[in-house]
């Protein structure tokens, strides 16, 4: 049923993921303003971003405490960077998430060393107790995570950023330090992956 769920919704013909190397005027303004710390631009910088480092770390480590404190220190590193940060072709949410993307992996590393459950040890226990619905997939966030553990790292995390957070190509590339044409190649082996496990359920 996972994998059914997020396969359906990755083959929705009216899901289409726009292009995002251009950032809005908008959010281009305010990151502008915000590294001549201004107050209102830091404050919506943070709290549009917030949510979305939130989700992305959910989906991954399947912990709300450690979402949250892994959200927190994304956002910590975003102000504290922020002054460094330069356009070069791909959108402000590109670097922010590229950020949480190493913060996860730090958070991972520092698990294993410490003996601690991964994302697929909890969910084979059963041990995710509160799921809640993504609002983007419109299915409990208990059904991806069982369907995203299927895969690589890699797949993973190209099925999270274009299917979840509407990344193109060129912006998932960049924070996976990948090429498109890699990315590419891994979103349609994550697919077949997706649906071997599928006909595998069926059976």
């Amino acid at each position: 049923m996972a994998a059914q769920a997020l396969v359906a919704y990755m083959e929705r013909p009216e899901k289409v993921v726009l292009p995002a190397s251009e950032p809005s005027s908008y959010e281009w303004e305010m990151v502008q303003r915000a590294q001549s710390l201004d107050e209102e631009a830091l404050s919506w910088l943070y709290q549009l971003y917030y949510p979305k480092v939130y989700n992305y770390a959910l989906v991954q480590v399947s912990d709300v405490q450690n979402a949250e404190d892994i959200a927190s220190m994304v956002m910590l590193k975003v102000l504290e960077s922020l002054g460094g940060y330069k356009y070069r072709g791909v959108p402000f949410s590109a670097w922010v998430f590229r950020i949480a993307r190493n913060q996860i992996i730090d958070m991972h590393r520092k698990r294993k060393r410490h003996g601690e459950v991964e994302l697929n040890e909890a969910i084979a226990s059963g041990s995710d107790s509160d799921p809640q619905p993504m609002a983007e997939l419109a299915v409990d966030r208990s059904y991806i995570q069982a369907a995203l553990v299927q895969l690589t790292e890699d797949q993973r995390q190209v099925i999270v950023l274009k299917f979840i957070h509407g990344f193109d190509n060129v912006a998932i590339g960049r924070i996976l330090g990948r090429s498109e044409g890699a990315i590419k190649s891994l979103q349609h082996r994550a697919l077949l992956a997706l649906r071997r496990q599928l006909a595998g359920d069926v059976l």
